[in-house]
């Protein structure tokens, strides 16, 4: 009786000890399933060592009887249940968890935050072992960033010419600089200051050769709004080759002033000798015909404003003669 009591003692911390071995090899098989790194390996083989030894130790002790044979497959049968089980939940979960990951990713590259998509790559890789599908991640990663640059580049340049149209040349300055500042390593953006300054020269160039052209064929009027541009871009050495070609333009300018002006006058036009009386003043202001025209304004402002009242009676009474 003393020796079956001892027996059944024995078995008992045995049994409790494989419940305590397959706690272990559970725990063991978890860490495994989320990180399999060669401590979490190690771990599972000590789970694996603590179900065996205690196994082959009831085994021993209960002998051959057919008790302990049922009561050794009830053990396996438990602990091959929580195992699979464990195990094909876990694995459900990993997959689960990596199909959201993937999707994040895309998610983060559509929306351009492609930090923020490279952390979560790292985690695709080192967490759930895809190094290879991370990898060609990367390389996505990589080309939607280039595409998102190039174009990002590609409307700053637009920008930048669209100002050069205009012949906004300090403000074309300013942006070539701010692009090349804000895109230094990008090979597109070098030079941009450069092409600035060539545009502002072809544009000066062109302005020279279109006035001495007007000034050739006697087109005073447009050789004067010409050199009045041509005025901004040339400095007191650049402009001492036109000194003699502008002087012979602005003096016909100023005498075709003179001439419309009295034509004006002797027609009793006075609205239109008032207007061109106004912009001889205004274009001429030192010269001895601004000085004339400035005697006679008043005179003329109040016939012109007489002549507009007229016009504006006579076209009162048209209606009512009819």
């Amino acid at each position: 009786m003393a020796a079956r009591g001892n027996k059944e003692f024995r078995l008992a911390v045995l049994f409790m000890l494989i419940i305590l071995g397959l706690a272990l090899l559970l725990v063991a098989s978890l860490r495994a399933l989320e990180n399999w790194s060669e401590a979490n390996v190690v771990f599972l083989a000590t789970g694996i060592i603590a179900v065996m030894l205690p196994v082959a130790a009831y085994t021993i002790a209960a002998g051959e009887g057919e008790a302990s044979r049922e009561s050794l497959e009830l053990l396996r049968s438990i602990n091959e249940r929580m195992l699979l089980s464990e195990v094909s939940r876990q694995a459900r979960n990993r997959q689960q968890d990596r199909d959201s990951v993937r999707q994040a990713i895309h998610e983060e590259i559509n929306r351009k935050d492609f930090q923020a998509a490279l952390v979560m790559v790292e985690q695709l890789g080192s967490i759930f072992g895809y190094v290879k599908e991370a990898e060609e991640l990367r390389d996505e990663i990589s080309r939607a960033r280039r595409a998102e640059l190039d174009q990002q580049i590609e409307q700053a340049i637009r920008g930048l010419e669209s100002l050069i149209q205009k012949h906004d040349w300090e403000a074309s300055a300013r942006e070539a600089t701010k692009i090349q500042r804000i895109y230094v390593d990008a090979e597109r953006t070098q030079g941009l200051t450069k092409r600035v300054r060539d545009a502002r020269e072809q544009y000066k160039q062109e302005l020279e050769r279109k006035f001495l052209e007007a000034a050739g064929r006697d087109d005073v009027e447009t050789a004067m709004e010409l050199l009045k541009e041509l005025d901004g871009y040339l400095s007191e050495a650049e402009a001492e080759p036109f000194r003699e070609t502008a002087r012979g333009v602005i003096g016909k300018k100023r005498q075709n002033l003179g001439v419309q002006f009295k034509l004006a006058v002797n027609d009793r036009d006075m609205t239109q000798a008032v207007k061109v009386g106004e912009q001889i003043i205004r274009e001429f202001p030192n010269s001895k015909m601004a000085n004339e025209v400035r005697s006679m304004l008043d005179r003329l402002r109040a016939a012109a404003a007489e002549e507009q009242r007229a016009r504006q009676n006579a076209d009162a009474a048209r209606p009512a003669a009819r």
